[in-house]
């Protein structure tokens, strides 16, 4: 007994050592699990009576992707699913108590930090977005800049691009919850970004 008492005072380091690590590995198994169920594509999941939706994520986060959540899901508790944000992620441009709908696309976006020699051109990208306020105009944009918009997905994108085809240009920001899918809280979320002039 005596002996025994003495070998775990003589490695009692060691055998801390080998508990954090076990335990460490137990924690990354787990969360492994959790982000592969999140991730698991089957028919039950998909089935339109079931209580999941598909969102996809991307930009600066650990495991961009589409993830299966629960309808009643929010923004927080993706970011949690799909592994936690990058370290260079810039968070304060999402709403993180949005509620997710099917189809959503959330984009985090990545931290810039402004160099002197930054210069005030311009780009392509920046033709449909006023330059004063960088607004999107919902009249004019491309499905690609739509989808820059916190909320709007590919779908919802071509769905707002076959609208404007179909009955002409937006007279005011309200005028896009006409367009399938955008309901009061989805226009609520982008209606500090868009603009129709």
């Amino acid at each position: 007994m005596n002996r025994i008492k003495n070998i775990i005072i003589k490695y009692k380091a060691y055998i801390i050592c080998i508990i954090i690590i076990v335990l460490s590995i137990l924690s990354i198994i787990i969360q492994d699990i959790d982000r592969k169920n999140a991730l698991k594509v089957n028919n039950k999941e998909a089935n339109q009576e079931s209580n999941k939706i598909a969102v996809y994520i991307s930009g600066a986060v650990k495991t961009p992707g589409v993830y299966y959540l629960d309808k009643n899901a929010r923004v927080y508790n993706l970011l949690d699913i799909c592994g936690g944000i990058a370290e260079n992620a810039d968070i304060t441009k999402l709403n993180l108590a949005q509620k997710l709908v099917d189809e959503d696309k959330i984009e985090v976006p990545v931290k810039i930090e402004k160099s002197e020699n930054d210069s005030e051109d311009t780009t392509i990208d920046d033709v449909n977005i006023s330059e004063e306020n960088q607004l999107v105009n919902i009249n004019t944009a491309s499905e690609t800049e739509l989808t820059t918009l916190n909320g709007i997905g590919d779908a919802t994108a071509k769905k707002i691009i076959d609208y404007r085809e179909k009955n002409g240009k937006f007279d005011t920001i309200e005028d896009i919850m006409e367009v399938p899918g955008i309901g009061e809280s989805k226009f609520n979320n982008i209606k500090e970004s868009i603009c129709v002039k």
